[in-house]
């Protein structure tokens, strides 16, 4: 069944020691934000297995150096050496990006919703506001919003590559970013950007959607991707927040999980995970993983429906990982009741 109504797939993400919030009505910079208003991931029936990923975009215009274009060149990087496919830069979007980072700026909000008559109001829902930026929505696009934001700094510099790659270890998050959309709009902005805003904080706002007619990005009916992969360097290594916070009731703050891996299927199979390790390769320690997250057992479903669909699946590490190290992952399961292994190795940076 196609999607015809918005998929808000992300969530903000606070970042370290520093607090973002985010999810339902946007929240002032010392209140925690309103429960968050999901829509589960559509299901796709697919015609054929065959794998649909676009594997080759037309360059970005964000100019050369910019946090955008490192935040572009960051997930396609990604997407693209795990199996998920391109995102193709879209200007509309770009437009939303930017619309809804100026507001949260400008307003000191953190959130995905807006508030009509406020500075800078671009309109109330991500679906909203990109049809205000000229990109078709309703019955004709499945459209998802991603941002994470950092306050008590102006300085965005670094922060479109360091937003990304945090973003990148937050379960919620991770799911919208290497789904099926098949383009983007970028925007990072901060207070020293912007006259009159509310409170010093940078934004890092994506936008990222597919056209029906044009349907997702789909892997191979057979294959099973995951993120990290074979290869991946970089990941930070603990998640100290993210909402929907995947163990309500601890304090990530305090304590942190550490890296999560992405495991997906073709959007519309079944993923089973029957087994998952994680070891530490330089001192051949296995690391404490917690209960596979799924839409099964996802803990923060809103009226019975997850924020995953059946085909994506996590494995999260209990406490945080060493920095700057190799970790062997070893997946069992089954894909639509096939059976597969992978195992791969990826490492940590010094980021979370």
């Amino acid at each position: 069944m196609k999607a015809k109504n918005f998929n808000l797939v992300g969530f903000a993400l606070a970042l370290s020691a520093l607090t973002a919030c985010g999810g339902g009505e946007g929240s002032g910079a010392t209140t925690a934000a309103s429960a968050p208003s999901a829509q589960p991931a559509p299901v796709v029936t697919p015609v054929s297995t065959a794998s649909t990923l676009v594997t080759a975009v037309s360059p970005s215009t964000y100019a050369v150096g910019s946090e955008e274009a490192a935040a572009f060149d960051k997930l396609n990087a990604e997407r693209n050496a795990c199996g998920f496919g391109l995102l193709a830069q879209n200007a509309n979007l770009d437009v939303a990006a930017k619309g809804h980072a100026n507001w949260n700026v400008l307003n000191g909000y953190f959130g995905h919703f807006q508030i009509a008559g406020t500075p800078g109001f671009t309109g109330v829902t991500p679906q909203e506001r990109f049809a205000k930026a000229g990109y078709t929505v309703g019955q004709g696009s499945t459209v998802g919003d991603e941002s994470t934001s950092v306050i008590y700094s102006g300085n965005k510099v670094g922060f479109g590559k360091v937003g990304m790659v945090r973003l990148l270890n937050a379960p919620y998050h991770l799911a919208g970013l290497m789904s099926g959309f098949r383009e983007v709009g970028f925007s990072v902005l901060s207070s020293d950007d912007i006259a009159g805003s509310a409170l010093r904080q940078v934004t890092l706002q994506a936008n990222l959607a597919y056209k029906d007619v044009d349907q997702p990005q789909l892997i191979d009916g057979s294959s099973v991707a995951t993120y990290p992969c074979e290869g991946s360097t970089g990941i930070n290594r603990q998640l100290a927040d993210e909402t929907p916070n995947p163990v309500p009731g601890r304090d990530l703050s305090r304590l942190p999980l550490g890296s999560s891996v992405y495991i997906a299927v073709r959007d519309g199979n079944k993923l089973t995970i029957t087994n998952a390790s994680l070891t530490n390769l330089a001192t051949g320690v296995p690391v404490t993983v917690r209960p596979v997250l799924n839409s099964d057992s996802d803990p923060n479903k809103v009226n019975g429906q997850s924020y995953f669909a059946g085909h994506q699946a996590f494995i999260t590490a209990d406490a945080p990982m060493a920095a700057n190290t190799r970790y062997q992952v070893v997946i069992n399961g089954t894909n639509n009741g096939a059976a597969f292994n992978r195992t791969f190795i990826f490492t940590t940076g010094t980021g979370g």
